[in-house]
């Protein structure tokens, strides 16, 4: 949502932006990752559901004192063999 004009963030496209928080589990732990895509996301998207990202880019931002990663991709979707809405 951008803060300004009250509506929905969109892409150089017009495509509306959706986030979506995916985890990374490693032997050390885990780290949540937002991740920004344009378009509707896929249907059946949900918590605990294994997702396959399509063209992730990752950019490094600073401002001021602060800085960070940011997660960009084209697609989201349900693994390949996972059924939407199943956990």
């Amino acid at each position: 949502m951008d803060f300004t004009s009250k509506q929905q963030k969109a892409d150089a496209n017009g495509e509306p932006l959706y986030s979506v928080e995916l985890v990374a589990f490693t032997d050390e732990g885990a780290q949540v990752f937002t991740v920004k895509f344009p378009g509707s996301p896929a249907p059946g998207l949900r918590q605990g559901l294994p997702v396959k990202v399509t063209g992730l880019v990752v950019s490094d931002w600073a401002m001021n004192d602060r800085h960070g990663l940011s997660f960009r991709a084209i697609k989201v979707e349900a693994a390949q063999g996972q059924k939407a809405g199943a956990a």
